[in-house]
């Protein structure tokens, strides 16, 4: 008998892209103001899949490069975590608050466990069924929004929203754009159109799948994405063009510049700069200058700042509501980069940036090559940019699929191996003879490692 390969098969296939689209319709506002978060519990079947294939099978064939992404995923959370504990142990907090800030933040670990779930069973492919299921979702609730105005009405609302570039009449005077306005998939969908477009070469249809995530990405038109996606695309063109080594150097200088630039950014957001340039340059801000101005009241821009914990801005932002100091009706900061500042302090937020970014550029680039750390990179680019003005670090949907592509990438049979630091110009022949058999090696390593199907008895 045959081996069995989930990846190949139909069910599980079926039965993945079914628990992914059914998670996903919890973000249609019918559904969510219902339930809130509750259907996205049911995404975790990717677990019980591959549980149920690991305990039949015994099949540990990736195991050891998943658990290196997963202690490269989970530092983050756990770290987060650690840092609040520590922070609101010093600030004498109730064990009630904070056991509800560890809930908050811990939910992150079971999206990496989904993740690592389907990287495992389809490996490359991963990334293509997760699409399947949340663009699947996408497009019924597109169209449960049209059954309300009808297909007519449904066109010219979107096309109204598109030309006048997402205007809050628009949005407002249409109960079609507002069903369908779904901010996490919307950026998610942004993500897609970078990968199907840049990194999948082995894929036959990427085209169509790319056109069907811009077709997504411009129905739910979320303004600053625009800016983020023409960012990332320079980036990945400039990539295109370059050789290995330049692409390495590329990627480190733009993991510190990235770093340096968000502490730059805290500190204009502190000062109001960011605020009043916009302003000048009549970009609306929908509210988001009132909450920064307000938040600025709470922490300093300097090494002797600790911290609040993780969720101190939401919290801070409901406690206000209903009350005379309330200033905007939402309670998200829409400003991750500023979030995190206030939460994790100065030293806190300086490990996380030097983490997130340069850390882990380096990591991709010594153990994945320079493609799957470009991938990284150019998807790092776009969300920093909605960082920046909205609340995306920790949304499902764009938490599963950052960490997913890169990974799918390298597992790709289509892949670049890592360059060592080695001037092969200046090796003797037989130096030369063994580096490139260790460097043939190493290619055939990096393959995904299937068995060859047993003979049939």
């Amino acid at each position: 008998m045959k081996e069995f390969y989930p990846k190949k098969s139909k069910i599980f296939i079926g039965l993945y892209i079914f628990f992914i689209f059914g998670a996903a319709m919890g973000d249609w506002k019918v559904v969510n103001m219902a339930l809130g978060a509750l259907p996205k519990i049911i995404s975790a079947g990717a677990i019980g899949l591959a549980l149920i294939y690991v305990l039949w099978s015994g099949n540990f064939r990736n195991f050891k490069p998943l658990s290196k992404f997963s202690l490269l995923f989970g530092a983050t959370v756990i770290g987060i975590v650690f840092c609040s504990i520590l922070i609101w142990i010093l600030d004498l907090q109730s064990f009630s608050y904070i056991l509800k800030g560890v809930s908050k933040i811990s939910y992150q670990l079971l999206n990496i466990a989904i993740v690592m779930s389907a990287v495992y069973l389809f490996e490359e492919n991963s990334a293509k069924y997760t699409f399947f299921g949340i663009a699947s979702a996408n497009l019924v609730i597109i169209f449960l929004g049209a059954a309300t105005t009808g297909i007519g009405g449904a066109i010219n609302d979107m096309i109204a929203n598109i030309t006048s570039f997402g205007a809050n009449d628009v949005i407002n005077n249409s109960t079609f754009i507002r069903a369908i306005e779904i901010h996490d998939i919307t950026f998610v969908m942004g993500v897609f159109v970078l990968y199907f477009l840049f990194f999948c070469p082995g894929e036959k249809y990427r085209y169509i799948y790319a056109g069907i995530a811009l077709f997504l990405f411009f129905a739910g038109l979320k303004r600053i994405a625009f800016l983020s996606m023409f960012l990332a695309i320079m980036f990945a063109l400039v990539c295109t063009v370059l050789g290995p080594k330049a692409q390495r150097r590329l990627l480190v200088f733009t993991a510190f510049f990235i770093a340096g630039f968000c502490f730059f950014y805290i500190i204009i957001i502190q000062n109001g700069t960011f605020a009043r340039i916009l302003t000048e340059h009549e970009i609306e801000l929908n509210g988001r200058e009132k909450i920064y101005d307000y938040i600025s009241n709470f922490y300093t821009v300097s090494p002797s700042y600790r911290g609040k914990g993780y969720e101190f801005c939401v919290q801070l932002l409901k406690s206000m509501k209903g009350t005379k100091d309330q200033v905007v009706a939402i309670t998200a900061v829409h400003n991750d980069i500023l979030k995190m500042y206030v939460e994790m302090g100065f030293w806190g937020f300086l490990v996380w940036v030097l983490y997130y970014y340069v850390y882990q550029t380096q990591w991709f680039i010594s153990r994945c090559g320079e493609k799957v750390a470009v991938c990284f990179m150019t998807i790092s680019v776009y969300m920093l940019i909605t960082y920046m003005t909205d609340n995306t670090m920790f949304y499902y949907w764009s938490s599963m699929v950052i960490r997913m592509l890169p990974m799918a990438l390298f597992f790709s049979p289509v892949k670049e191996i890592p360059l060592k630091q080695t001037n092969v110009l200046r090796m003797t022949k037989f130096q030369r003879m063994v580096y490139r058999k260790r460097q043939k090696n190493k290619k055939e390593a990096l393959k995904p490692r299937m068995k060859q199907p047993l003979p049939e008895k």
